[in-house]
């Protein structure tokens, strides 16, 4: 939330747990509540560590109160990575706990953070519409977030949700490990790229290097941005590239799409999605045409 932002205004986090059905019967009752119950502690652990408080446990449901977005953010990613962890170490035929997770900003009273409000509801109403180990955020979140937060966010669906005011809400999906992302969802998981120590990107004369040090950049026609191109085929702010863990992914936020034509003539075609870059090639504003060859940007895995 902003500086100037009302007292009684929160970020509400719900992370609700996948399948818990279907864990019970398969362990039983008391080794399925042993095994959720553990992995619950672990996410209020990560809500403590990023500043937050556990509100309620609403059955195998966790409701979290921030007073930033930031950490509401920073927390929602934690708790997926957590329970990654954890499945990686628990004893052989462990079955892995997921969950869904789903975030709102707006006001929220009490203690309780005004379970039945529409802030709570609508925080609700997106994790029970989010897959297991997404997370999706409204756009009063989304336009609270950090931009290091904003370059892995991707527009969803503009959804229609009736319950209390008849409102179309615009969700988001912050993409809490960009080494999963593949390029469209219709499509097969593609190979996770090797882990490199830069991305340079060229325009011209002008060249931008991601790295751990710059680990974000935008590109459009509008001022602002980091590489900054005026041609009509470009949106205001095109697509993002952000660099994490030795790897490189762009996300496309643009009418027209996003093409990236490897050295290798594979071409991809990304649009409001993220891929991974690996080896080097060019991206293009819109499909491959001579017309947009003055455009084209290069990059380099190195």
């Amino acid at each position: 939330m902003n500086v100037n932002r009302r007292s009684d205004e929160r970020v509400l986090l719900f992370a609700d747990v996948v399948g818990s059905t279907r864990l019970y019967d398969s362990l039983g009752d008391d080794t399925a509540s042993s095994l959720i119950r553990d992995r619950l502690r672990l996410l209020g652990e990560v809500v403590q560590t990023q500043h937050g408080r556990v509100v309620t446990e609403i059955g195998d449901e966790l409701m979290c109160s921030f007073d930033a977005v930031a950490d509401a953010a920073a927390a929602a990613c934690e708790m997926n990575a957590t329970l990654a962890e954890a499945a990686e170490l628990a004893p052989s035929g462990t079955p892995p706990i997921k969950v869904r997770i789903g975030l709102n900003a707006g006001r929220a009273l009490g203690k309780t953070e005004d379970l039945l409000g529409d802030t709570a509801k609508t925080a609700q109403w997106a994790a029970k519409n989010a897959k297991p180990e997404q997370i999706l955020i409204t756009q009063q979140v989304y336009d609270a977030l950090p931009r290091i937060y904003r370059a892995v966010s991707r527009f969803v669906d503009d959804e229609t949700w009736d319950f209390v005011a008849l409102q179309h809400i615009e969700l988001y999906e912050l993409v809490w490990d960009v080494e999963s992302v593949t390029a469209c969802k219709d499509e097969q998981p593609a190979a996770v790229p090797a882990r490199h120590a830069a991305v340079t990107f060229s325009l011209g004369d002008e060249d931008v290097v991601l790295n751990e040090k710059r680990p974000v950049v935008s590109v459009g026609r509008a001022p602002g941005n980091d590489l900054m191109i005026p041609f009509d085929f470009m949106s205001r702010q095109h697509f993002r590239a952000q660099f994490s863990r030795g790897r490189c992914t762009i996300t496309d936020n643009s009418t027209n799409g996003t093409y990236v034509l490897l050295a290798s003539n594979e071409v991809l075609a990304v649009r409001r999605e993220t891929v991974p870059l690996r080896g080097s090639g060019r991206i293009y504003p819109g499909e491959p045409t001579p017309a947009k060859e003055p455009y084209a940007i290069h990059f380099v895995c190195r």
